[in-house]
């Protein structure tokens, strides 16, 4: 199975979504989000692409400040527990339908 990717543009990203540039760039020194280039110091950060999917993890940073008031780096480590646990519950998805069609194919005999 392949996984389609989109990108979006630095200016883009600001634009669509109304955050500001240098919050964008913040969340990206802090590694909250990395663009699709990883090399980000080679090019300037108005020419970073980012996988659209980003955008949902740069507005779950956003509101964690808004809401809670923490700093970028607490931000940061919530963030990465989060896609943790996201990773965890799909493998966990994975498996349980494996279970599923195992016991199906091999019923257990009394």
């Amino acid at each position: 199975m392949t996984e389609a990717l989109f990108s979006i543009s630095f200016k883009e990203l600001c634009q669509v979504e109304g955050i500001e540039s240098e919050l964008i760039v913040e969340i990206v020194e802090y590694g909250i989000v990395t663009p699709l280039d990883k090399n980000t110091d080679a090019r300037p950060y108005d020419q970073w692409l980012f996988d659209t999917g980003t955008i949902h993890w740069i507005k779950k940073a956003l509101r964690l400040r808004q809401d809670l008031e923490i700093d970028w780096l607490a931000i940061a480590f919530v963030i990465d527990l989060m896609r943790q646990k996201e990773t965890l519950q799909k493998e966990n998805e994975l498996y349980r339908r494996q279970l599923k069609r195992f016991t199906k194919i091999n019923p257990a005999s009394d």
